[in-house]
This record gives C-alpha cells, sequence and structure tokens, in this order.
C-alpha cells in the first residue's frame, strides 16, 4: 500500500524562504566550515551512521560533499512495527540520493517484525549495540547535536565509548540551522516530516520510531496515532 503524504505546498514554500533566507544571514555556512574542518580527521576507520532524520541527512551531505566519496554508510532498519514500510524506503532511497558512491550497509532489527517491538524496547537497545560493536570500526559518526537535551549537551562531541569513539559532526548546529541547511542544498528528508512541523512547529518536528512506547512520555505516540494513523495497526 502507497501512503501518501499530503504537503501545502503554498506553506511550504514560504517556510522554504525563511529557511533559506536564514542560512545566510544566521552564520551556517560557518558552521559547516567548521563541521568539515572537525570531522575529516576522523572519516578514515569510520561508520557514518544515518538514520534519515534532518539531522544524520545533514551530516551525510556535508560530509560525502565536502570530505569524501569514499565512505561508509550505515542504517539501522528497526523493522515494519515500528518504521513504516514507505517510509524506511524513502530513507533508503534518500540516502542513495545524496551518497549515491558510498558503501551502504543496511542491517535488519529481526524482532522488529514483532508487534512487541513497540513496547520492549530493551531488546532493541541490545540489538542494536551489539550490531554497532560487531562493525569494528575505531570512529562512529552521529548527528547528535548539543541542543537536543542536556545530557547531549554536556558530552561534547567527541565520545570514548569502550569499544569505538563517536564523534558528532553537526553537534553545534540548532535545530534552524539544520533546517536551513536542508533547504538551501535541498537535502532529501522523509516527508512526514511536514506534517510534523506544520502541527508541532518546526523545532519539533522529529524521526523517530513510530507508536513506540518508550516516547510515550513525551506524548509522541499519541501524535503519530493522528498523524500515521494507518500505521497504528499495520506493518505497511
Amino acid at each position: 500500500m502507497r501512503v501518501e503524504v499530503k504537503v501545502d505546498r503554498e506553506w511550504l514554500r514560504r517556510w522554504r524562504d525563511y529557511f533559506t533566507e536564514y542560512y545566510d544571514i544566521g552564520g551556517v555556512e560557518k558552521k559547516v566550515r567548521e563541521a568539515i574542518s572537525f570531522t575529516k580527521h576522523y572519516v578514515e576507520d569510520s561508520i557514518i551512521a544515518v538514520s534519515g532524520g534532518k539531522d544524520s541527512m545533514t551530516m551525510l551531505h556535508i560530509i560525502y560533499n565536502n570530505i569524501s566519496h569514499d565512505i561508509t554508510v550505515f542504517h539501522w532498519d528497526h523493522g515494519p512495527w515500528l518504521m513504516p514500510r514507505h517510509i524506511e524506503n524513502e530513507i533508503l532511497d534518500n540516502i542513495r540520493r545524496i551518497a549515491p558512491k558510498a558503501k551502504l550497509i543496511v542491517k535488519k532489527y529481526a524482532y522488529g517484525a514483532n508487534p512487541r517491538s513497540r513496547i520492549d524496547y530493551v531488546k532493541w537497545y541490545k540489538a542494536f549495540f551489539k550490531t554497532l560493536e560487531e562493525m569494528g570500526v575505531k570512529y562512529h559518526l552521529l548527528g547528535i547535536r548539543a541542543e537536543e537535551s542536556s545530557n547531549r549537551g554536556a558530552r561534547g562531541s567527541i565520545v570514548r565509548k569502550r569499544k569505538w569513539i563517536e564523534v558528532y559532526p553537526v553537534y553545534y548546529f540548532t535545530w534552524r540551522d539544520v533546517w536551513a541547511y536542508v533547504f538551501k542544498h535541498n537535502v532529501p528528508v522523509p516527508r512526514t516530516y511536514f506534517m510534523y512541523a506544520k502541527m508541532l512547529g518546526w523545532s519539533r518536528a522529529r524521526l523517530t520510531t513510530f507508536h513506540d512506547q518508550e516516547f510515550m512520555k513525551y506524548g509522541s505516540p499519541n501524535i503519530d496515532s493522528i498523524i500515521l494513523w494507518r500505521n497504528k495497526h499495520t506493518t505497511r
């Protein structure tokens, strides 16, 4: 089943104009240059972890277009109960559009085909970090930003883990910087973002696992049930 995402084009055009203007007056290009200078030292022996969300796609676009085409992109497929298939397919298409010459590794969460995956998220963490450990590379480049939470803000742009080192190229980008980059450079992102942005605002528009009880305290499953109600009880 193909799910059409209807977007108010005039509304989107006005916001595109705003963010494109902000790119030039908000100092975004300076942050991009700083991200390039910082990240180029860590691209060798690394994976570029790309969820498909705006932050990781911005990171991928910066690295691929300014540092190297010879990169390895890692994408975690959460499975049909956590990530509707039309969104997952769109994400993979977007990654290939941004980085057509990159090596793309997709690992599927086996338990993601079970409806209980929306509730039993401890299994998800165990499977995910085991997969990361098996990658066996020194650096993991992630689209984490300091602004997203106080915990992330306290980490710094490099975090040493037991088995690898995490590097955050867009760590100092604000949500406005990211959207400005997306619109300025026509970075493809899932169209569901625009539905969330219109309902919640651009600062809260996000891409994460859907109908996921782990995020109930943030109200996310309730919003998902309004915007993606067709996917609440289906894996399509």
